[in-house]
C-alpha cells in the first residue's frame, strides 16, 4: 500500500493515540502572575467568564518522549477562566519547535500553536526558558529555585476553541467549538521559589497586552503527562470570529505587502 493512504489498522491505531496523548520525561518553568481585570475580560471568547483574579501563567517546557509527535519544546501562555463552575486556564498562545508539535494538537484541539525557537535551561537552581519567532524574543522566564515540595499529582484543565473558515474565506466551516483538555500527571519533581516574566510584542504575537502587574511566583517540575479531551459546546461564530483572526495566526493584515493599486486591480 503506498504511504499516501493508511491502512484501516493504522487509522485505528492513529485514533487511539489522537483520544490519549501521551507525554514523556518533560521538564517546565512556569511563572504565575496578575493582569489587569480589563484585560481578561477583553481576551476571552464567549463560552469562558473571568475567575475571582486576573491569574495568568506563563511556560516553558520540553518534552523527552511522546506517544504521538515524538520530542519537541513548547511554551504558553495561560488565563484563568471558567466554564459553568470548572476553572481551567484559557490558553492564548503557543509556540512549538516541531510541525508534528504544531499540527497534532491545532488539529486535534484547536490549539493556537505556531513554530517558534523554545529553550530550557538549568543551572543550578537557575531555570531559564526562552522564546523567539521571526528573530524577536517574547517570552523569557526566569527562575530561582528554593524549595522541594511533594510530587503529589495534580490534574489540570485548559480551554481551547476549535475552529476552522470556510472555503470560501467568508465564514467558518463549522461552529466554533469549546474544547476541554484535561492533563493527568505522574510527578517526579516539584519545586518552587521566586521568577519572573518578560513578554515582548510584535503585530503577530501580542503576548506584552496581557501585562504583569503582580509575580505570583515560579515553579520547576519533571512529569510525565497524559491527557485528554471533551467538547464543550458551540458558540455563535459572529461573536468568535474576532478572537479567531488574532489566535493561532499570524496578523495576516501585516502581511499584506501589495499596494491599494495592486489589490484593486485583481488578476491578470
Amino acid at each position: 500500500m503506498t504511504g499516501f493512504v493508511r491502512s484501516n489498522a493504522e487509522v485505528a491505531a492513529i485514533r487511539d493515540r489522537m483520544a490519549e496523548n501521551r507525554f514523556v520525561d518533560t521538564r517546565s518553568v512556569s511563572v504565575r502572575y496578575l493582569t489587569r481585570p480589563d484585560v481578561v475580560e477583553e481576551v476571552l471568547p464567549p463560552g469562558l467568564t473571568p475567575t475571582d483574579e486576573p491569574l495568568v501563567e506563563a511556560e516553558v517546557v520540553e518534552v523527552g518522549r511522546s506517544n504521538c509527535v515524538g520530542s519537541f519544546a513548547g511554551g504558553g501562555l495561560y488565563v484563568q477562566a471558567e466554564h459553568e463552575g470548572t476553572v481551567g486556564f484559557y490558553c492564548l498562545w503557543m509556540p512549538m519547535s516541531t510541525d508534528a508539535a504544531v499540527r497534532w494538537g491545532r488539529d486535534l484541539f484547536g490549539e493556537p500553536k505556531k513554530r517558534a525557537a523554545v529553550r530550557l535551561d538549568r543551572d543550578g537552581d537557575e531555570v531559564a526558558g526562552r522564546v523567539a519567532r521571526h528573530d524577536e524574543y517574547l517570552l523569557d522566564v526566569d527562575a530561582t529555585m528554593e524549595t522541594r515540595r511533594d510530587a503529589t499529582p495534580a490534574p489540570r484543565t485548559v480551554f481551547h476553541y476549535k475552529y476552522l473558515p470556510d472555503a470560501t474565506g467568508r465564514a467558518f466551516q463549522f461552529d466554533p467549538t469549546l474544547v476541554r483538555v484535561d492533563f493527568e500527571s505522574d510527578l517526579h519533581r516539584f519545586e518552587t521559589g521566586p521568577g519572573s516574566v518578560t513578554l515582548g510584542r510584535t503585530a503577530h504575537d501580542p503576548l506584552g497586552d496581557v501585562a504583569v502587574e503582580e509575580t505570583r511566583g515560579a515553579a520547576y517540575i519533571e512529569a510525565d503527562l497524559a491527557s485528554s479531551q471533551t467538547v464543550l459546546k458551540t458558540v455563535d461564530p459572529d461573536v468568535f470570529a474576532p478572537y479567531a483572526f488574532a489566535r493561532g495566526a499570524d496578523d495576516w493584515l501585516a502581511l499584506d505587502d501589495l499596494s491599494e493599486a495592486e489589490a484593486s486591480q485583481g488578476p491578470t
